[in-house]
């Protein structure tokens, strides 16, 4: 007992640690500049927790899940106020650790907010994140893990939605807003093979006709309506929010869910590639 008390405060002060360069390490990782930040506003934050999304797969158990629910309120600067709570019911033995990582759907990440350590279904709290942090979580880019003595690594785990609330940060959460894509011939070539390799012009065609998907040709830097009924340029941070989170701005006429199915999670560096490539088609 006295061991595991031990190995529990030096991993809280592990985690205090972490917490310190945390900003820096998730800005590193978006490739944000200062003003790259969330909208200001309040937005809900929720994640399903299953077995299934565990990386790796979580060992003894199948029907373990979870819920973490709370807001996120960005300040004009871009940090913000995380207040959260975690339930959950048939795991292998107790929470030892609950936490929010940075990385992707499918990929294992680093710590960037420690919830509870050790962890209660029902437990709730509330914490001060970075602007680097906010935008990570309100473009899709972290999930919350729930790790038992059987499963170190994680047994449930869940990728964090953010929604703009009602009367909130508005329709956009856009963290890319200030990034620009330099079109080099390389990029540009990556990107074509990307395209290819995903099947993009199964959808989204080159030559200006309809299809699943809204056309390629001039779609960089033109005015574009959304299903929100509002107007916005296609701007490169558009273009990065439109395949890195599919469903966050639905231009008129389409539907969600579509090419999140058909394709799954892309990263960054190869989002770049494909804006370059849509520059490039004129």
């Amino acid at each position: 007992m006295r061991r595991n008390r031990r190995i529990a405060s030096v991993g809280i002060t592990s985690l205090v640690a972490a917490g310190a360069v945390a900003g820096a390490a998730v800005a590193g990782y978006l490739g944000l500049r200062a003003e790259g930040a969330a909208k200001p506003g309040t937005y809900t934050v929720k994640a399903a927790l299953s077995t299934r999304q565990s990386v790796p797969r979580a060992k003894g158990t199948t029907t373990a899940s979870g819920a973490f629910t709370g807001t996120l309120k960005v300040a004009t600067k871009g940090n913000g106020i995380l207040t959260w709570k975690l339930t959950y019911k048939r795991l292998t033995g107790p929470a030892l650790s609950a936490h929010v990582h940075l990385a992707p759907v499918g990929k294992a990440g680093k710590i960037v907010v420690p919830l509870c350590a050790p962890c209660k279904s029902g437990a709730h709290g509330r914490k001060a994140v970075s602007q680097a942090v906010t935008a990570a979580i309100a473009s899709g880019k972290t999930y919350v893990n729930v790790h038992t003595k059987k499963n170190p690594s994680g047994e449930i785990r869940g990728q964090i939605k953010a929604t703009a609330a009602s009367g909130g940060g508005g329709t956009s959460i856009n963290p890319y807003a200030n990034l620009v894509v330099k079109a080099t011939p390389a990029l540009v070539a990556q990107g074509k093979t990307l395209s290819s390799n995903l099947g993009c012009e199964g959808c989204h065609t080159l030559s200006g006709a309809n299809s699943t998907g809204p056309t390629w040709k001039g779609l960089a830097g033109r005015n574009v309506k959304l299903t929100t009924g509002e107007t916005v340029k296609a701007t490169d941070g558009y273009l990065i929010l439109a395949i890195e989170q599919p469903d966050a701005q639905i231009v008129s006429g389409y539907s969600s869910g579509i090419m999140t199915a058909a394709i799954g999670n892309i990263s960054l560096a190869q989002a770049k590639a494909l804006v370059a490539y849509i520059k490039s088609v004129k």
